[in-house]
């Protein structure tokens, strides 16, 4: 009896060591950048157990917008070589309207988007920049910078998000929601009277989340809500939100500002505590 206690203990030891490398290993993950109420931005991929990383844009200047990109892995195996590489789609806007994509550990300036507002990514075939005039232009992967005019006609553009189709959400500066799909713009029906102010959008896991100011419902604060037919349904309690590419759902407290997360199968948010108690303003997955 002793002899066989002895091996199960043994055993114990080598299925939680092995259990430890496994989880230690990379992963295919999303990456993701939060802003604090200073500008700065922080990066972290979803596999990592360190917290977030500072990573301050050039000149440590402000950060008004970010989007996160993917790590991709693959072990190596007898038939086929391993693989390990950040994708590059991760991109952010500076407070002085230029953009940077963050390769190799830091940001690189990237042309053709000047007077930059918003940015969005699903990968960097799909990586899109809005500009102060409401253009939108397209990453260019072969001359690796942003070009072309992918806007709404007579309409000023101020906020984006692009879905895992490739598809572009955008809000108009006339408080209008419009989908772009295989190159043609169509305006999505939204309940948004006079009292309503469409702050940012977010789409993911088949779901439309709108921020939004609705004076009836709040007094005028920003919050989160569901788009359900042409409706805004208020979803929880939260100043902002954003949905990446593995469907997690990360969004900022109203009230203490911090984020938090809902994997697919969790039933409630839970609080991120990697974050090293930044005072969180956006997110972007």
């Amino acid at each position: 009896m002793k002899y066989f206690t002895h091996t199960v203990m043994i055993m114990g030891v080598i299925s939680a060591l092995n259990t430890t490398a496994y989880a230690n290993e990379p992963q295919n993950s999303a990456i993701r950048v939060l802003i604090d109420d200073q500008g700065t931005p922080y990066i972290h991929k979803d596999d990592a157990f360190d917290p977030w990383q500072i990573a301050p844009l050039p000149y440590y200047q402000k950060t008004v917008a970010a989007s996160g990109g993917y790590f991709h892995y693959r072990p190596s195996s007898e038939s086929s070589p391993g693989y390990a590489y950040n994708e590059g789609a991760t991109f952010a806007v500076g407070e002085y309207g230029m953009v940077f994509r963050y390769q190799n550990d830091t940001w690189q300036h990237v042309f053709g988007c000047l007077g930059a507002a918003d940015v969005s990514t699903y990968s960097p075939k799909h990586a899109y920049c809005v500009t102060q005039t409401g253009d939108l232009k397209k990453f260019n992967l072969v001359a690796e910078k942003f070009g072309g005019n992918y806007g709404i006609p007579n309409k000023r553009i101020v906020k984006i998000d692009v879905n895992e189709t490739g598809a572009v959400w955008a809000i108009t500066d006339d408080n209008e929601l419009y989908q772009r799909n295989n190159g043609n713009w169509h305006q999505i029906n939204i309940n948004c009277p006079q009292t309503c102010t469409l702050k940012d959008v977010a789409v993911g896991s088949g779901e439309v989340y709108v921020t939004a100011h609705i004076f009836k419902n709040t007094r005028g604060s920003q919050q989160v809500y569901k788009l359900n037919g042409d409706e805004l349904e208020k979803f929880g309690h939260f100043y902002n939100i954003d949905v990446d590419r593995d469907n997690t759902i990360w969004a900022i407290s109203y009230d203490s500002k911090t984020l938090h997360y809902k994997r697919p199968g969790m039933i409630d948010f839970v609080e991120e505590q990697r974050v090293n108690h930044a005072t969180v303003v956006d997110i972007g997955g």
